[in-house]
């Protein structure tokens, strides 16, 4: 009954997601201040490792109390890291073309490598959490964009940018009661892309032949507490709406970095 509830509320909800969004406008780089991806030898390796309760993430058989106090498990947890750049101390900026990367926690995708950066020392990284308008406004792509991903919804309706599933218990689910928290939208009132920047006190240092390695900390119970508690009950099934832009709020500081290896 449950899970038939889930399944309808999915379709109804993603059937009606494109409906409500307006066409933004593409920012594009600017080239008098940023360099784009350029073949080469020099790259960076992004690294993601997923914690709850600050130990690392355990899928599946094991259960965790969100801030609301309602039990929860993990069966899958991605999301879309795009549009990376990184600035330099001179404050000239890179940015990847072609900058989308799914990351599947519970299958293995959990990194990916930026090639072709310019040598030198960067202070700041930035990428957005989703996919931005102009490749929502595409139609099915291919590499991490592909509807292989399982990330996709259709032509019509675009991307996932987020999505975390599991089972969940509270005072008033039913046994074997699961949740579905799929976020998109990229325009209007119903804009979920997430911003995220980061102030490097150990900077990345690029260098001919170097990989330099950024490991990053997933924190999966500020995704349930900051800054609004999320209740199983009310948030087990989200789409798009103000359900969305809440727990995006909540899921765009769940990064941290743990530490850098030049």
């Amino acid at each position: 009954m449950i899970k038939s509830r889930i399944l309808f509320s999915l379709f109804f909800i993603g059937s009606l997601f494109f409906i409500s969004c307006e066409k933004d406008q593409e920012i594009k780089p600017n080239p008098k201040t940023e360099t784009p991806v350029t073949a080469g030898k020099t790259s960076t390796v992004f690294n993601f490792n997923a914690l709850a309760d600050n130990l690392p993430l355990i899928p599946t058989t094991k259960w965790y109390i969100n801030a609301n106090g309602d039990n929860y498990t993990i069966t899958r947890f991605n999301y879309y890291i795009s549009n990376i750049k990184l600035k330099k101390d001179d404050g000239s900026v890179f940015y990847e073309t072609e900058s989308y990367h799914v990351i599947k926690h519970l299958e293995g995708a959990k990194s990916f490598t930026v090639s072709g950066m310019p040598e030198g020392d960067y202070n700041q990284i930035e990428f957005t959490i989703g996919v931005d308008s102009a490749r929502n406004v595409s139609g099915a792509q291919v590499g991490d964009l592909s509807p292989d991903s399982l990330m996709f919804w259709t032509w019509s309706t675009g991307y996932i940018f987020f999505k975390l599933e599991g089972e969940y218990q509270t005072l008033n689910s039913m046994p074997g009661a699961t949740y579905a928290m799929h976020i998109g939208g990229f325009a209007g009132k119903d804009n979920c892309l997430k911003k995220c920047t980061f102030n490097l006190t150990n900077k990345i240092s690029v260098k001919k032949d170097n990989q330099p390695k950024i490991f990053y900390d997933v924190n999966i119970n500020e995704i349930f507490n900051n800054p609004t508690v999320i209740d199983l009950d009310s948030y087990y099934v989200i789409a798009s709406g103000q359900h969305g832009k809440t727990l995006a709020a909540n899921y765009s500081d769940m990064f941290s970095i743990n530490h850098i290896e030049n």
